[in-house]
């Protein structure tokens, strides 16, 4: 397509919990967010996203993304992924950056909140706006069962990182959000010729370092896509397993409003309308066109809907 419908950095993620005060000590005290918006979601929302959800609370700072915490009143909901490998398919993962994540990583803990790995470093090399960077990562699983990378630079040469867009002294809020896949066809058959984004960085990743932060065997590789629109990176990443582990068995495990963790992503589109027709008629579930609660407004014009591999997008006006 000639123009691009899904634009912008990250605006929110949405994070369904049946745990609210364990979720808000998670996010507030473990991460250092703020409390910015707390209230009922309305009629109409809990209609279409669920009667079981409850009050939300919107966690960060006053620029940049936002954590969306949504309360589940079902009290024996599981996490959404909870069985799931890091290949599974599916929305799978939160990545935010820090200037320190030692003291990060020491400060969950001592919160008793459970790693999936000690820090760990690794490097990454691509062409702009990539370039060559050297991380130091963690991984940890929030108490509704969501699974955050924290993430620090150390060192790089060139290109720009989302991770340092929106630098606060602590924990920024989220800048990419991974969507595990097989193979390329989501990218060759709705992303890039319905709304208009295609990886910007297509690095093949084959570091077992990397592998164990992700909670994977050390064998594991994938090719991590950084997707955009000319060199603007958005804020979401697919990583496709497919091609480099044919013996894995790859299991489907769609965004749900009625389970725990990870739910849904929210980016910017200039032109709704347009965008909910192009994925309608390709065959996509539009769920609603009003969002869940933002920063500037309670109940958004919005699309949300579930694409390729169940991931739930929500686009919103910039």
């Amino acid at each position: 397509m000639d123009f691009v419908l899904l634009t912008g950095s990250l605006q929110a993620v949405s994070i369904v919990t049946n745990c609210w005060h364990q979720s808000l000590r998670f996010y507030v005290q473990g991460l250092g967010y703020k409390i910015l918006r707390q209230g009922v979601l309305s009629p109409q929302q809990r209609e279409i996203f669920g009667k079981h959800l409850l009050r939300y609370a919107l966690l960060g700072y006053e620029q940049g993304s936002v954590v969306r915490l949504l309360e589940n009143c079902l009290v024996d909901a599981l996490p959404n992924r909870l069985d799931a490998n890091p290949w599974d398919l599916g929305m799978a993962v939160i990545e935010v950056g820090t200037t320190d994540v030692e003291a990060v990583y020491y400060r969950l803990l001592r919160n008793r909140f459970g790693a999936i790995s000690e820090p760990t470093v690794f490097e990454a090399k691509g062409d702009e706006p990539l370039g060559w960077v050297v991380m130091k990562s963690v991984a940890f699983f929030g108490p509704a069962g969501e699974q955050i990378f924290i993430t620090q630079i150390i060192r790089r040469k060139g290109g720009v990182s989302l991770l340092r867009d929106s630098a606060v002294k602590g924990v920024n809020t989220p800048a990419n959000v991974v969507i595990s896949t097989k193979d390329r066809s989501p990218i060759e058959t709705f992303w890039q010729p319905v709304l208009g984004i295609t990886p910007v960085n297509d690095l093949h990743m084959s570091q077992p370092l990397a592998a164990k932060i992700m909670g994977g065997p050390l064998e594991m590789s994938f090719d991590m896509l950084l997707m955009g629109h000319d060199l603007h990176r958005i804020g979401m990443e697919q990583h496709v397993y497919g091609p480099y582990n044919p013996t894995y068995e790859f299991k489907t495990y769609p965004c749900s409003f009625e389970k725990t963790g990870l739910a849904s992503a929210c980016w910017q589109s200039p032109h709704l309308d347009l965008a909910a027709s192009q994925i309608a008629n390709s065959g996509f579930k539009i769920i609603s066109r009003i969002g869940l609660p933002l920063l500037h407004e309670e109940e958004p014009n919005a699309v949300v809907f579930q694409g390729p591999v169940g991931e739930i997008i929500e686009l919103v006006s910039p």
